[in-house]
């Protein structure tokens, strides 16, 4: 398996991922203890799903939609930081511009919200929305 290190880079990215536009949150959403990131989490864009597990040790991996991912986070506060990610170089017909906006979201990460139930994390361009898995 190749791997590929450092920031995931793409091409010009087309906001057509639709799933990756944040939603209010539910009713019902209670905040999650101590505002924690740590946990499984999943969206779906374009007919698929992405997740993203964060481990209490600040360790974050996932599934893009096409290709695995890994790398490291941190939290202080509500600001999050995230990768440098390393990625899977698979190809998925379709797939490609929606997991790289997903990648690009994820490593341009400047804060997030989170829930017991969704986890959204916004960066400068976009925000996303992701529910527990």
């Amino acid at each position: 398996m190749r791997i590929r290190m450092g920031m995931v880079m793409g091409a010009a990215v087309t906001m057509a991922a639709t799933a990756l536009v944040a939603s209010p949150a539910m009713a019902g959403d209670v905040a999650a203890p101590n505002g924690t990131v740590a946990g499984d989490w999943s969206t779906r864009s374009a007919g698929f799903t992405q997740t993203v597990t964060f481990d209490k040790k600040g360790n974050v991996y996932g599934d893009a939609g096409c290709n695995r991912f890994t790398g490291s986070y941190r939290v202080h506060g509500n600001s999050l930081t995230i990768g440098p990610l390393a990625s899977t170089l698979k190809f998925c017909e379709g797939r490609m511009d929606a997991e790289q906006s997903f990648l690009m979201t994820l490593q341009d990460a400047t804060t997030y919200r989170a829930t017991t139930k969704v986890l959204k994390i916004y960066s400068p361009d976009s925000m996303l929305r992701l529910r527990a898995a």
